[in-house]
């Protein structure tokens, strides 16, 4: 069968690969490493904490449900839930026995990920240089932080850079300089912009062994040992040279919890700064090299960066009214023998140190010292949820015991899914097709809560829904909300057989109107036979399948949708399934989808203002500048 992926145009299959996976470039948290077959990168991570037993280190697997285990941790108990997986060896694998269960790996830099993704935007480069810089550039403005670190780490390091092309040994002109546009990336400061820790991440992914020789393959830098750094060197200079010149920045990173970042940016480019003051601010103590180069501000002594273990709680309140420190920066200077409590975080709070994304963070500490009851506390609260930007308020809400509290995060939730994807929705019918067939009987749980997240981005009117096995139903969704979709699906269960057809052919009574494209989306593990004899019999003339692939242990996947879309020659848009355990990855993944479907050439006709795709919106992207300062 021919790979229904041909039927993309190259740069758009891939980015579109790229933008609906959500595996984490970095973790912050140690997790471990198994073999998965269903992922584009081979493996699967999942979060895990270690435990000592008799002297050996023994990992549990963290789990939302099961088993409760007691940590030692200083002075108090730790309890955590958890699954026991094996003992930690030397070798970082962990094993059951003798036998090998998993990898364990540290917080940080997830190389799998790094590279497939790394590979994803080498593709796209090699066949067209210039869409890579403007997909870099489109991407700067996104939310997706991973996604601008790769980027900007490879348009540092591709090799156009604006070299002489000569003639005869006259110079004719410049070559394009794409190095600019990663230059940009590091150096601008407004919007979406790459803070000091995503700077050091782009050297992290840049020394990483795998990505080291994919440069070396692609010809970039000339080393056989060293990791190619390209213009990465150069633009932290200029930041840290940037920061050194506006002191009042530089002590904003400070106070922010940046200065151990910034410290080690100035050591991996071996910043020199003009004056002592840059230590004096970051508090670093400079002793002299072997070689004896260093000349400014040799052992001269600082302040200790700022501790607040002596303060009673009183004292640190009032502190934090005083100089209205970041929360990052409060939970990290208060005292364990303190602690958070209840007088600190209406400190915290009133002195507008928690930020909207803060606050709803912290909903369950909130509500466990009662400070959802304090009337100006709970406005910020509620103003906060109101202005979510992502579900994470759904994944928080499952932690809070209060009902109205809960209630609060769910709707945030749902009107941020709304706003995310509103823009994008215009000009399109979407259909959505539920397999409830046997074969679905151990996953149909798992896509009813996908469903339950997906579903509440599509405007209610342009959204139309059906479950399947043999026979296909139509499922109204009374309200455009988590609650709507629970009560829509109550009550289906898995059974018989699997006709995708049947599916579709229950919802050909729904036409498109004349300015609208249709979109089909099929949650389901494919085990059935192909159905464009159905699709065709509709006239609904889909432009492009989306596909969340629920895989059965007893089932595994088929090909029935992949196959059709072929038949049809439009293309089939997978949804990676782990991206619904992503709070910030449903909105984007979505509002990708829906940009990366074709738009009908009749649309362009109807439409004062047609529906755009991902290309020609990357297309129309003008390649990011310097700002004057740094040119």
């Amino acid at each position: 069968m021919v790979d229904q992926k041909e039927n993309l145009g190259p740069a758009e299959r891939i980015i579109n690969t790229l933008l609906a996976h959500s595996d984490h470039l970095f973790h912050n948290r140690p997790g471990m490493v198994t073999e998965d077959g269903t992922s584009v990168i081979g493996v699967r991570w999942e979060p895990v904490t270690t435990v000592k037993e008799d002297d050996k280190t023994v990992v549990y697997k963290l789990v939302k449900k099961g088993p409760k285990v007691t940590i030692e941790g200083g002075e108090k108990k730790v309890w955590v839930r958890g699954v026991r997986v094996g003992q930690l060896w030397a070798d970082n694998t962990i094993r059951d026995g003798r036998r090998k269960v998993a990898d364990f790996r540290p917080a940080g830099i997830f190389p799998e990920v790094a590279k497939w993704m790394y590979t994803q935007v080498a593709d796209v480069w090699k066949l067209n240089n210039e869409f890579a810089a403007k997909w870099a550039s489109y991407a700067f403005g996104q939310e997706h932080r991973d996604i601008k670190v790769v980027l900007a780490a490879f348009s540092l390091v591709q090799s156009r850079k604006g070299d002489p092309i000569k003639e005869a040994g006259e110079v004719l002109f410049n070559d394009d300089d794409y190095r600019e546009v990663g230059e940009a990336m590091c150096l601008i400061t407004q919007g979406r912009y790459l803070d000091a820790k995503r700077l050091l991440r782009i050297h992290t992914l840049l020394t990483l062994p795998q990505i080291a020789e994919v440069n070396r393959e692609l010809g970039f830098g000339r080393s056989a040992r060293k990791p190619f750094l390209g213009r990465w060197p150069k633009a932290v200079e200029k930041w840290l040279r940037y920061r050194e010149n506006n002191p009042k920045v530089l002590e904003g990173l400070v106070k922010g919890g940046y200065g151990s970042t910034v410290r080690e940016l100035a050591r991996k480019v071996h910043y020199k700064p003009d004056t002592p003051k840059f230590f004096e601010i970051l508090g670093w103590k400079q002793s002299q090299a072997d070689d004896g180069r260093r000349s400014v501000a040799i052992g001269q002594e600082w302040e200790k960066s700022e501790s607040w273990d002596d303060l009673k709680e009183a004292d640190i309140c009032q502190r934090i009214e005083a100089e209205k420190p970041s929360y990052k920066v409060i939970v990290s200077r208060v005292p364990s023998s303190v602690g958070i409590t209840r007088a600190i975080m209406a400190a915290a709070v009133e002195a507008g140190s928690l930020s909207n994304k803060d606050l709803i963070i912290a909903t369950p500490t909130l509500e466990e010292l009662g400070l959802l009851q304090v009337q100006d506390i709970k406005e910020r609260w509620q103003n906060a949820v109101r202005a979510a930007e992502d579900q994470r308020a759904a994944n928080i809400a499952k932690n809070v015991k209060n009902k109205e509290t809960k209630e609060s995060l769910q709707e945030a939730a749902d009107t941020a899914m709304k706003t995310a994807v509103e823009e994008v929705t215009r000009g399109l019918r979407v259909y959505v097709f539920v397999d409830i067939s046997s074969s679905m009987h151990m996953a149909i749980e798992r896509a009813k809560t996908y469903i339950e997240k997906f579903l509440q981005g599509f405007p209610a009117e342009r959204l139309h829904v059906a479950v399947f096995n043999t026979k296909g139903y139509e499922v109204t969704i009374r309200h455009a909300s988590q609650a709507g979709v629970n009560q829509a699906f109550r009550g289906i269960n898995a059974a018989g057989g699997t006709d995708y057809g049947s599916g579709v052919l229950a919802l050909q009574g729904h036409r498109t109107q004349d300015d609208e494209d249709a979109l089909f989306i099929f949650v389901g593990d494919e085990v059935a036979n192909p159905f464009h004899h159905a699709v065709q019999i509709t006239n609904l003339n889909p432009v492009a399948f989306g596909l969340v692939p629920v895989t059965s242990p007893d089932f595994g996947r088929g090909q029935a949708v992949r196959a059709t879309a072929n038949a049809l020659g439009i293309p089939c848009f997978e949804i990676d399934e782990s991206i619904f355990e992503d709070a910030y990855a449903v909105p984007r993944t979505i509002r990708n989808l829906i940009a990366a479907t074709p738009v009908t050439a009749g649309i362009a006709q109807v439409r004062a203002t047609p529906r755009k795709t991902l290309v020609d919106t990357i297309l129309e992207t003008k390649l990011l500048q310097k700002p004057a300062w740094a040119a």
